[in-house]
């Protein structure tokens, strides 16, 4: 099966979701650190920022998640894009599923109805939608991808270079 390569409008919305979900996510981590400081890695805190309960533990996860979205947009190969904003998206589905659960106090999120618990709900479908959207819009376009050809794959060293947006 050939691979298929989104529409250009497509791949700039998959592209500029990431980046700004992702910068968004890095810059309420770095901000999350004035609040908690670095005591108390992934213990159940008091301690929020505007309206959402943080630990330092829960900083990492916002900044190590929005690095990954900001790199993820910088790529070549919008699947790659995709494929990274729908892992995000199901990640912070779970979360959102086990903070209604009440199981999230290792990230300090200790109330049922906690509003962190909607913005993770919120985030995760939003994500979903955007990279599924772009991967359903991928296979009606019926252009090959540059990955791919119909003599099959391409060669890695081939990929590398289409992968490398330096090259």
């Amino acid at each position: 099966m050939q691979g298929r390569r989104a529409a250009p409008d497509r791949q700039i919305l998959v592209r500029a979701f990431a980046f700004f979900l992702g910068l968004g996510y890095v810059i309420f981590g770095l901000v999350g650190f004035i609040e908690t400081g670095f005591t108390g890695f992934a213990v159940d805190t008091n301690e929020e920022l505007l309206i959402f309960d943080i630990n330092v533990f829960h900083n990492i996860v916002h900044l190590a998640i929005g690095a990954g979205l900001l790199l993820a947009s910088r790529m070549r190969d919008v699947t790659v894009t995709q494929g990274v904003v729908i892992g995000v998206g199901l990640f912070y589905v779970v979360a959102a599923l086990l903070g209604f659960t009440n199981d999230l106090q290792i990230i300090s999120i200790n109330d049922t109805f906690a509003p962190q618990n909607f913005q993770h709900l919120l985030s995760g479908v939003a994500s979903v939608i955007v990279g599924v959207g772009g991967a359903l819009t991928q296979q009606d376009t019926g252009k090959e991808t540059p990955l791919a050809s119909a003599e099959g794959p391409l060669p890695i060293e081939e990929r590398r270079r289409l992968w490398d947006p330096t090259a």
